[in-house]
């Protein structure tokens, strides 16, 4: 047990991949779950899929090697991360399209893993270095929706100031931001009130409110670190305010003054509202979203440059340089396109996607662990898979920063995925977002 940089509890243990440890590792990952504060379904959860991964790994001849097993305290989660010393394990039953086979062996085997895919909130798989990789397994703390109660009326103020909210303000901004604005402008953690409180108070997310001399609220905005050079914006909101209020312009300085001094490059915003000062930005791309009932409207992400940018060398499939060469002469961003072209080399017999899914506006998110050979048939099965869910939006982001992740490009597009954005220093280096097209393939 340790203290990490940032200050968050940390535990580790070191153990052989052999099932004679496995009661050892499920219980310290229990007792670490619930001393990090989950409750008893979510350690139970937790502790679930550490089995279930534990055994996989004993089974896949790593039973002479040592792992390691950390277990991480955050402000609204708890991780734990498998530490691990060779990357020759097959993980594609992580895909949400996995499917387990009476008839199947190979697929029994990865029972396991199809199990521990869901029974977390979200999962990871990078590279440690000298062929090592780190499995990351997050389950966040459960928090109540909010109990339905009358908000308070918000007049029109003449006078505000622009203030960090105490707990109790930021629970009454995202009740007011769910209010009076559509689901596809609100960050989905506004669902939960507690949860924004916690990431308030452990810098995960940032916020300011405009108060009037009675404390009354009049508008918000929200924003939070999305790479190491990127800071990304929601809002900003108002709340019973005029059209041509000064309000969301003070709102947006109040943002941009708290980050003027940091290393970001770049502001961006996803989900822009009609008080938004447009002028002030550029135009990085355009996704268009469905309601699901015949209509759509097209949502502009929006790009403003905080200080000079030195460049980055990116990854891309030769599908792919062209877009990206357009755009980045369109927005006067210093890179060096790379192509990562086939030559031949050995590759993974299986890639594995991971899903962010948000019933609230019927929208999918899919991001990239490894790269395979079944890459397209894969994006193939999870965009039939989300069709017949009723999700009419979907998206797949791309880390140009990933040199391996680089062939996702050309399976993107042969799959139906149309390049529609780049958000600089989004990841290791720009993420390009794809959306999912009907017919175009």
């Amino acid at each position: 047990s340790r203290l990490a940089k940032d200050d968050s509890a940390v535990m580790v243990l070191k153990l052989g991949a052999s099932v004679d440890f496995l009661h050892v590792a499920t219980s310290y990952v229990e007792k670490a779950a619930l001393a990090f504060g989950l409750d008893q379904a979510g350690a139970m959860a937790l502790v679930l899929a550490v089995e279930e991964i534990f055994v996989y790994l004993a089974g896949a001849g790593l039973q002479e090697r040592q792992m390691e097993i950390c277990c991480r305290k955050g402000a609204y989660f708890v991780q734990v991360e498998f530490l691990l010393p060779e990357e020759r394990l097959n993980l594609r039953a992580f895909n949400l399209t996995a499917g387990v086979s009476p008839d199947d062996e190979a697929g029994l085997e990865e029972l396991g893993l199809f199990i521990a895919a869901r029974k977390v909130d979200r999962f990871q798989v990078t590279e440690t270095g000298a062929g090592g990789i780190k499995l990351t397994l997050i389950r966040e703390k459960t928090y109540p929706r909010p109990t339905a109660y009358r908000l308070p009326e918000c007049p029109e103020l003449e006078e505000y100031r622009i203030l960090d909210p105490d707990p109790q303000q930021a629970k009454l901004m995202v009740r007011l931001v769910e209010k009076n604005f559509a689901a596809a402008l609100v960050p989905k953690v506004f669902a939960y009130p507690g949860k924004v409180v916690d990431m308030l108070a452990a810098g995960d997310i940032h916020a300011a409110c405009a108060l009037g001399p009675a404390g009354q609220m009049g508008g918000a905005i929200a924003w939070q670190w999305s790479g190491p050079k990127t800071v990304e914006f929601f809002g900003p909101y108002l709340f019973g305010q005029p059209e041509d209020s000064p309000m969301a312009a003070d709102l947006l300085e109040s943002c941009i003054n708290s980050i003027a001094k940091s290393p970001a490059v770049a502001l961006v915003c996803r989900m822009p509202t009609g008080y938004l000062p447009r002028r002030q930005f550029e135009v990085l791309g355009e996704l268009r979203i469905y309601d699901g009932k015949g209509g759509s409207f097209t949502q502009p992400t929006y790009f403003r440059q905080m200080q000079e940018d030195t460049g980055c060398t990116v990854n891309c499939h030769p599908a792919l340089a062209g877009f990206l060469e357009d755009r980045y002469r369109q927005l006067v961003l210093p890179r060096q396109v790379q192509v990562a072209d086939d030559a031949g080399e050995q590759r993974a017999e299986f890639s594995v996607l991971a899903a962010d899914f948000d019933r609230s506006w019927n929208m999918a998110v899919l991001h990239p662990i490894q790269f395979g050979a079944d890459a397209v048939d894969n994006l193939r099965r999870h965009v039939e898979l989300f069709s017949k869910e009723a999700v009419y939006n979907l998206f797949f982001e791309l880390d140009l920063g990933v040199s391996r992740q680089a062939g996702f490009g050309g399976a993107l597009i042969e799959a139906g995925f149309i390049p529609r954005l780049v958000l600089p220093y989004a990841g290791r280096a720009d993420i390009v977002v794809f959306q999912w097209q009907e017919g175009s393939k």
